[in-house]
């Protein structure tokens, strides 16, 4: 037994004696004998507190040996009835043990651990996800919701499916649905609200692993799961960190078959008949505020790590990032209008490059003088004087400072580096920002246009 196993085996084990939130003298008897038996000292105990649940569980499933995998698990359900009892806190564990070192469980699962800051939900929540639509799977949720939400109820789960939670929400009277939300974060603008609300109403699962949970939260095991269960197993410490553990197993069209095996042997694990069944359950015109569904309206609400349009308004003078609620402060005419023309560019970037060669000077002036037209086009457009429009090659470097000083106070925006500009070996400035996500707003026009389809764009883009 390596060094490294036997702290994995004291995380577990502690974990496990620790889950009822309960240390009694049974447990303690059983704690000095295991010490004993996989040699366990102080200081590997002290190693053990600093490294996650997963990582202890993952390290012992990676063990080339199956004896110890065995050999653990059987010490675990020994140690969870040494005190004559079995709390449901402690079946969470146990299944989670059996389902990753038992390889006849017939589950296959993964375990996370997740610093709580990042995403918490209540103990028992079952959450369905996928990164990518399973047709046959969702169809078997629909068809069999009631019976899986029973089947989990029972055993003391909670089951979430995210479309059954939009579609309540659709279900209700939009004005009132954005009455609560200005209720609940009055700070926020009417545009603001309004992305929220639209931004709800067009959530899927597939939309809220990876918007949600991969890219806001940055849960990065679960980019590219398939569909499966994300069940909340119990809190834990590494170090003074709290984190949260996950146990994930894989379901398919026949999902109400692994709830139902997966519920009898959770329950067969529990010493009692009587469980603490969740009854929450949102009704008409009612909308819960805690667990997951505080959860998912407070994702939405705290505007942090999102993926923002950018909306060029010439008229007001004005660029905004609308899913943000925020507008791009501190910047002049002149830092706007560089900002949009960069946006017209997209990926190809301003080429500012003096050639060496005399020979290519000639189309290198062609070029500047261009850029230096359709910035003027713009400066125009945003209420100056085209012919008071600074000369980009040489008041170039401020305006681009300005516009990267406003664009990291943004702080909201997820991968600030795509919005801001940057600047190449060979001095070409770019903003990588994809030109699908920039609209124009445009007089005459209620929404906002695409920025590839508006008259800015036609304007500036064929001026020669």
């Amino acid at each position: 037994m390596t060094r490294d196993e036997r702290i994995a085996t004291t995380r577990i084990i502690s974990d496990l004696i620790k889950a009822d939130r309960i240390v009694d003298t049974g447990e303690i008897e059983f704690w000095k004998k295991i010490c004993e038996k996989y040699g366990i000292t102080k200081e590997i105990q002290v190693s053990a507190s600093s490294i996650s649940f997963s990582q202890a569980l993952n390290c012992i499933c990676n063990s080339e040996t199956d004896e110890l995998k065995s050999q653990l698990l059987a010490d675990c359900r020994e140690m969870t009835v040494s005190d004559g009892f079995c709390a449901h806190s402690e079946a969470l564990l146990m299944i989670t043990l059996a389902i990753m070192l038992d390889p006849g469980s017939g589950f296959f699962g993964e375990v996370y651990s997740i610093p709580r800051a990042s995403f918490n939900i209540d103990i028992s929540t079952a959450l369905y996800i996928e990164n990518f639509h399973n047709e046959e799977t969702n169809k078997a949720i629909r068809e069999n919701y009631r019976s899986i939400f029973k089947e989990l109820q029972l055993a003391g789960f909670h089951f979430i499916y995210i479309p059954k939670i939009i579609e309540h929400y659709r279900d209700t009277d939009p004005a009132l649905f954005k009455h609560i939300l200005s209720f609940l974060s009055p700070s926020t603008s009417k545009e603001g609200l309004d992305y929220i609300y639209n931004s709800l109403m067009e959530m899927t699962t597939g939309r809220f692993c990876k918007d949600i949970l991969c890219n806001k939260c940055e849960i990065t095991e679960l980019r590219n799961t398939v569909p499966s269960l994300l069940i909340k197993i119990g809190n834990s410490f590494v170090g003074d960190e709290p984190y949260a553990n996950y146990l994930r197993i894989e379901v398919d069209d026949d999902i109400l078959k692994t709830v139902q095996d997966f519920a009898d042997r959770f329950c067969d694990m529990l010493s009692s008949d009587v469980y603490v069944i969740n009854t929450s359950e949102e009704r008409d015109n009612q909308f819960h505020f805690h667990g997951f569904y505080k959860q998912l309206l407070d994702i939405f609400m705290v505007r942090r790590n999102i993926r923002s349009r950018v909306i060029i308004d010439p008229y007001k003078s004005r660029i905004s990032f609308p899913d943000i609620d925020a507008t791009a402060e501190g910047l002049t005419r002149r830092d706007r209008a560089l900002y949009t023309l960069l946006l017209c560019y997209g990926n190809r970037g301003l080429d500012f490059v003096r050639p060496e060669n005399r020979l290519d000077m000639e189309r290198y002036d062609t070029r500047i003088k261009q850029i230096q037209k359709r910035y003027s086009l713009i400066y125009e457009m945003f209420g100056g004087k085209p012919e008071e429009a600074p000369d980009l090659t040489t008041a170039r470097l401020s305006m681009i400072s300005h516009i990267r000083t406003s664009i990291k106070k943004l702080t909201a925006l997820y991968n600030q580096e795509d919005y801001s500009v940057t600047t190449s070996d060979r001095a070409i400035y770019t903003v990588h920002l994809e030109q699908d996500a920039v609209f124009v707003r445009e007089t005459g026009s209620d929404e906002p246009v695409a920025l590839t389809n508006s008259e800015l764009y036609r304007k500036v883009m064929t001026l020669k």
